[in-house]
């Protein structure tokens, strides 16, 4: 929806306000993660209001155009889901029975580098112990000796412990948020007239993709900590949204000559037209940032760049970025990156490993690389070399089709999937 869209009467007023209540009661639920009493409490309200959404279009399902068709698709799409099997069971459990059994875990996850995590799970730290002050402590007694550890509270039910709370009610909203969208775009209101709630994110505007809200990606951030474990600092990484802007695009085509293109298709098929753009952005401004394009088949979902400043916050950047692409259950992604490039020494094929990144080598040389993966197992990458003039200007030679596309920065987006992959099976 646009802004240049006309708001029009709600028509499901009582389910669609039940929903932006369940949003506000979501951010609640975020605010009291560290008091188990008050998380005790917005769980039990949140979980009942997810299930009411569904009951609210029922009782009006008589006034609802196309209600036969699209709600019997979300019912069977929800008695495969995980998710929302839990919702409908546990609202019988908190209502007739007694309250969830929340277990509240301490996660603590070793990088050593981008191939090898560890990861081990503890539930002595109290609920009301700050992520700060359990850090202190894991970094005193558990401390290893290089990479990076991140450490997460989380609280679980019992009933399913492979999901951290804010992440399954999170799930439940996108995939409700999804269910009310298309019944707003079969009535032909794509925009709605009810009120917001203070909370400003709370807006009646529905998402047809029915992916997670920025919102709930990003509050869930300071309930984890990373460190570097070399230096003993704390690290961040940054990722950024980029919206569409059609006035800015317009300016980004007269700049680069009008060849700057969004290529269509899938993320594979995309890589030779992200490649042209690429290097024309290189050459023109001489220097690239790191952009991710997140893709479900042939749609492209979301578009981004990640800030990082060392080894250790680019391996949590792409982690995060993982992270995100399961709660959009995105299955393609493709990586614009400027980056050092570096062929094995002939000790290091003989014995099929690196000693020394490119990164760090007297013989590195700077290149572009555009690559791509799907779940379903499909890759693709392209390189060009750079040159500089002698002021410094950026050439970039004819790119070349990567003999493995695969880079270790997608070893956790392919983790991550092998992970959802064999949770299904």
């Amino acid at each position: 929806m646009t802004s240049d869209d006309a708001a029009q009467p709600c028509p499901m007023p009582n389910a669609h306000r039940r929903l932006m209540d369940c949003h506000a009661q979501w951010h609640r639920l975020h605010e009291v993660y560290f008091d188990p009493h008050e998380f005790r409490l917005t769980l039990n309200s949140l979980v009942p209001n997810l299930r009411n959404v569904t009951w609210l279009l029922q009782k009006q399902k008589a006034q609802l155009a196309g209600f036969e068709e699209w709600y019997p698709r979300f019912q069977q799409n929800s008695g495969s889901s995980e998710i929302m099997r839990w919702v409908v069971k546990s609202r019988n459990r908190i209502t007739k029975e007694a309250d969830l059994e929340l277990l509240s875990e301490l996660q603590v996850i070793w990088h050593q580098d981008w191939l090898k995590r560890t990861i081990g799970t503890s539930s002595k730290y109290p609920p009301r112990m700050s992520i700060r002050e359990i850090v202190s402590e894991v970094m005193r007694i558990y401390r290893p000796p290089f990479g990076t550890m991140t450490v997460k509270r989380r609280w679980v039910d019992r009933a399913l412990p492979t999901w951290e709370l804010l992440d399954a009610t999170s799930e439940a909203y996108s995939r409700l948020e999804g269910l009310l969208a298309e019944g707003h775009s079969v009535a032909g209101v794509p925009v709605c007239d009810l009120e917001a709630h203070d909370r400003e994110c709370v807006t009646s505007a529905l998402r047809a993709s029915g992916t997670r809200l920025r919102c709930m990606l990003d509050a869930k951030d300071d309930l984890e900590a990373n460190f570097d474990l070399v230096d003993g600092v704390e690290i961040e990484s940054t990722s950024l949204t980029i919206e569409r802007d059609e006035d800015l695009l317009a300016e980004s085509v007269e700049r680069y000559g009008g060849r700057l293109i969004l290529p269509a298709g899938d993320p594979i098929s995309a890589v030779p037209g992200f490649m042209a753009s690429a290097r024309l952005l290189m050459e023109k401004d001489g220097q690239h940032a790191t952009f991710t394009f997140l893709y479900r088949g042939d749609a492209l979902l979301h578009m981004g760049g990640l800030i990082f400043d060392s080894q250790s916050s680019k391996i949590l950047a792409f982690e995060k970025l993982a992270s995100e692409m399961k709660a959009a259950n995105a299955d393609g992604i493709l990586v614009i990156a400027e980056s050092w490039f570096a062929l094995p020494t002939e000790r290091e094929r003989e014995l099929e490993t690196i000693f020394f990144p490119a990164r760090d080598r007297l013989d590195r040389k700077e290149a572009l690389t555009v690559y791509a993966a799907t779940r379903d197992g499909r890759t693709a990458g392209m390189i060009s070399m750079v040159m500089r003039d002698d002021a410094g200007r950026a050439i970039c030679a004819e790119p070349v089709e990567m003999d493995d596309p695969v880079a270790n920065t997608l070893a956790p987006i392919l983790r991550m999937w092998a992970e959802m992959d064999s949770t299904t099976d």
